[in-house]
């Protein structure tokens, strides 16, 4: 009788065990993850300075991989590194062969097929392009001064220096003392020389008219000689303003003068696809530095934080930075669908991400950020 309450016993108790065992499995937040695959997350990494990139010992730092190293560390997290083009990467959080990524800019086109984490920096766009040579910027004034009104004040300015000079010797033949007296060619080159130290305002004071028509002459030819110079500075400094805007970029709009390109993948390719900007796309920046010199592109559309970041690391570089409007730009982890550790990485990440100090911390990593 004992014997057969014990075995009764034991069978109960296996029961339960098996019965606990099923629901502690169950309940896991690992169980999310398919059987027969690792535990450890597969961060998929590239080469993006400063938010990812190799340090001089071969490990993988920046601005994004060094905060998820403190969330990581903070939650206990095991994962592994695995590097890729961004282009790459984006595909691969879709088909959930990689887990997370550190350094993603948002984009409503991938907000369907995987998840964002809140964002921990805030940027926009931005376009590099190679600063102008001397003889460039000599061609760019010399088509100014060619430029139809530019001549036609020229012209003018020319006209009435003449007349003036006409005027003024007309004036003063009677004075034998006089500054514009003597042979006709003589007096009127001092005439002409007296008409444009007065036009320009440089009064050198070597010649002046002695009568009092002379003087009055003078006196017009000042007032008109200010007039003159007022309009054709003006109209020679609007010229170079329009012309720096046309060789420049103040908005999207001014791309398609451009030869451009950009990261394959990145927001920066969705954005100039939203638009119908055509541009060469590359999965490397030394793809792109060698397309620049060899002229391939002219113009390299991207985020203002790396580009940043290259022209403080140097300082010899001979680009212009343009920031064009509506391109917006922030900063998440990207995770596949599904990430069981999701919610708790976005709990760390608002932790040091609304700190006081997290701009400072940043801006170690990026050199001083005007954003």
């Amino acid at each position: 009788m004992n014997s057969s309450r014990s075995i009764y016993f034991l069978l109960a108790f296996g029961f339960i065990l098996t019965c606990f065992s099923g629901w502690s499995a169950d309940s896991s937040p690992l169980a999310t993850i398919p059987a027969g695959t690792s535990h450890k997350l597969r961060v998929a990494v590239c080469y993006r300075p400063p938010f990812s990139f190799k340090d001089g010992v071969g490990a993988w730092s920046g601005l994004s991989v060094d905060l998820w190293k403190q969330i990581a560390g903070r939650l206990g997290i095991s994962y592994e590194y695995v590097e890729m083009p961004l282009v790459d990467i984006m595909k691969k959080l879709r088909t959930g062969e990689c887990d997370l990524s550190p350094a993603i800019a948002l984009s409503g086109e991938e907000a369907g097929d995987i998840e964002f984490t809140e964002p921990y920096l805030f940027s926009h766009g931005a376009v590099l392009t190679a600063r102008k040579s001397l003889l460039q910027s000599l061609g760019t004034f010399h088509g100014i001064l060619m430029n139809k009104r530019v001549l036609i004040i020229f012209l003018a300015m020319l006209i009435g220096m003449i007349f003036f000079s006409l005027l003024l010797m007309f004036a003063e033949r009677k004075h034998e003392k006089g500054h514009f007296n003597g042979p006709s060619v003589k007096g009127f080159g001092s005439a002409l020389w007296f008409s444009a130290v007065t036009m320009t305002t440089v009064g050198y004071g070597d010649k002046t008219p002695i009568s009092l028509v002379g003087r009055l002459v003078t006196f017009f030819w000042m007032l008109a000689g200010v007039l003159i110079i007022a309009v054709f500075t003006g109209t020679v400094a609007s010229s170079l303003t329009r012309a720096e805007m046309k060789e420049g970029i103040v908005n999207f709009n001014d791309l398609p003068r451009f030869k451009v390109g950009c990261v394959a993948g990145s927001r920066m390719d969705f954005l100039l696809q939203e638009r119908g900007i055509s541009a060469q796309r590359f999965n490397t920046y030394d793809e792109i530095k060698n397309a620049q010199e060899t002229g391939l592109i002219t113009a390299f559309a991207g985020d203002v934080v790396p580009l940043q970041y290259m022209m403080n690391r140097n300082p010899d570089l001979k680009y212009d930075l343009y920031t064009p409007p509506d391109s917006a730009m922030i900063y998440a982890f990207a995770t596949r669908q599904g990430l069981p550790q999701l919610s708790a990485i976005n709990r760390e990440l608002l932790k040091i991400s609304l700190l006081p100090d997290w701009r400072s911390k940043a801006e170690r990593w990026t050199g001083p950020l005007s954003l």
